[in-house]
């Protein structure tokens, strides 16, 4: 996030449970203290679509990535090595706001309901062990979520039930103690029939 280039959405994603993983205990987002966020070209949060594989929008993901609580301003090429980084990103299944430059906006957004997964397509590099989500927000949506990290480092939330649906807003988070380096990451959502992913921040490899 702390440069964004020109890049092309991968609509690719890993749907299938893995063999290995290490779970997680999820933190609520209410009980993460954290301070400024990381401002890049297009300011603190980043825009995008979740874009399925016949082109179509199945939802919004907006990111962010904060310092420490404490920090007024948040600048990884000042900080030292070991600051933990807070990855953030708000997830809403078929509904789509406008995004930031570069990236495209579909024409058409399509409902996506009873969405069962959220996931990284990349290794999760210097995860601390803390992820999460926002705890009312899923029990808004009547859901909770399990979450682990697979043998190759992706973190994965995976629901309870089928009761995350098109409109509701749950937030996601990880934290890392590597800074971003682009908005080269893949994010995705999935239910029994389909997927859409999106670019956000990713962290640079240790």
């Amino acid at each position: 996030m702390q440069r964004f280039l020109a890049t092309t959405i991968v609509l690719s994603c890993a749907v299938s449970t893995p063999a290995f993983a290490d779970v997680i205990n999820g933190v609520d987002l209410g009980e993460l203290n954290v301070g400024a966020k990381i401002i890049g070209p297009v300011g603190p949060d980043v825009e995008v679509s979740l874009i399925s594989a016949d082109g179509h929008s199945v939802g919004d993901l907006r990111s962010s990535v904060s310092c420490p609580s404490g920090f007024t301003e948040c600048m990884p090429t000042d900080n030292p090595s070991g600051t933990v980084y807070t990855y953030s990103h708000t997830v809403t299944p078929g509904q789509d706001q406008p995004n930031d430059p570069p990236f495209p906006q579909p024409a058409t957004v399509v409902n996506f309901d009873d969405v069962n997964r959220f996931e990284l397509g990349f290794e999760a590099a210097g995860f601390n062990g803390v992820a999460g989500y926002d705890f009312g927000e899923a029990d808004t949506a009547g859901v909770s979520f399990s979450i682990e990290q697979t043998e190759s480092g992706e973190l994965v939330w995976m629901t309870d039930s089928d009761g995350w649906d098109t409109g509701e807003p749950i937030t996601f988070v990880w934290q890392t103690t590597q800074p971003p380096v682009r908005p080269g990451g893949v994010y995705s959502i999935s239910n029994s029939t389909g997927h859409g992913a999106g670019k956000g921040p990713v962290p640079a490899l240790k």
